[in-house]
């Protein structure tokens, strides 16, 4: 089974030479774009309203903010997420301000949602998304997950590749809660269909998609996939 360890630095591999490490995912990041853009190209006027497994936000919603976190640029991302967290005063939060911006995104016309994700994917395939923090793993997270979240309650399939899924696994597995990382102590999740593990202890085999919405907490999920509605 590869070691996907090669092209995370962030793991917990041997401190060998890193020099064949990537911290760059703009290619992966624009291929999980283009799939997000062609699901939702093909939408009904009701399937945009489909609550997605992001707690509170339909696909819609999902969709927008995938446009404004991703599609951004970085300095009206800083200054658009400050005046959102600043208009909440006395009480702030970052979740709301947050959810506030990716709603107004959502608002939006469908074809120009689509039309800026696929504006976004070309940005990253050229190469033209610049600084570290724009292009790593944080980026790549939020494409792969939401992505999901949109996606598997439309009954779709999200084409992500085995490595994008594996290292948005290990890097949640390293920085998840508690309930989480007490399974990973003791279980290894093995993903299957993609060749690759995350955890320590008894073999659980599961897809590389189950194990990724476990990891991140998506209601109803468990290692080996959805429970049943009975469980």
């Amino acid at each position: 089974m590869p070691d996907i360890s090669q092209y995370l630095p962030f793991s917990r591999k041997p401190q060998l030479d890193d020099t064949g490490t990537t911290a760059d995912w703009s290619a992966e990041i624009a291929a999980t774009l283009t799939g997000i853009a062609d699901i939702l190209e093909t939408l009904s006027p009701e399937e945009w309203e489909t609550p997605s497994l992001c707690a509170g936000w339909r696909v819609r919603d999902t969709a927008g903010h995938l446009v404004w976190r991703v599609g951004t640029p970085t300095r009206e991302l800083l200054g658009t997420g400050w005046t959102a967290v600043r208009e909440q005063f006395p009480n702030p939060s970052v979740n709301h301000a947050v959810d506030s911006l990716s709603r107004r995104a959502a608002e939006a016309e469908p074809d120009a949602l689509v039309a800026s994700l696929r504006a976004t994917a070309a940005e990253y395939a050229a190469g033209r998304v610049t600084g570290r923090v724009r292009h790593g793993i944080t980026e790549l997270t939020e494409v792969v997950v939401h992505g999901l979240d949109l996606a598997h309650p439309l009954g779709r399939a999200l084409d992500v590749s085995p490595v994008a899924l594996g290292a948005v696994a290990v890097r949640k597995a390293l920085i998840a809660p508690t309930s989480v990382k007490a399974v990973v102590r003791r279980r290894t999740l093995v993903a299957t269909d993609a060749g690759w593990r995350v955890g320590r202890g008894a073999v659980i085999d599961s897809t590389a998609v189950n194990i990724v919405l476990f990891l991140f907490g998506r209601e109803g999920f468990t290692p080996t996939g959805p429970r049943s509605p009975a469980a």
